[in-house]
């Protein structure tokens, strides 16, 4: 079986993230869906408690993935106030034989 690099990522939110994300989420959604639409992004979520958002990213080595996110609102506007980046293997209807 052979997997494409693809890294698990978790963006630790800041203590006032309820109310600090509000004037980047727009902003922040826009690039998540960018990230999905051309194939980057796997997944995309976060924490119900607002700890942590989660990414599931295709990337050739961490460096780019930690690049794509702290492209992100969030990350540029102190939301997120720490990463996480961790090779994974994303198991897809592609690395396990599914079309």
């Amino acid at each position: 079986m052979r997997f494409e690099p693809t890294y698990l990522v978790t963006a630790t939110f800041a203590g006032d993230a309820a109310v600090t994300r509000e004037p980047h989420r727009d902003a922040h959604l826009a690039h998540m869906r960018a990230l999905l639409a051309d194939g980057t992004a796997l997944i995309v979520g976060a924490h119900a408690d607002l700890s942590a958002s989660v990414l599931v990213l295709r990337a050739a080595n961490a460096a780019a993935a930690r690049a794509h996110v702290q492209q992100d609102p969030y990350w540029r506007h102190g939301v997120w106030t720490a990463l996480d980046v961790t090779h994974y293997l994303a198991a897809t209807g592609q690395t396990i034989g599914r079309t």
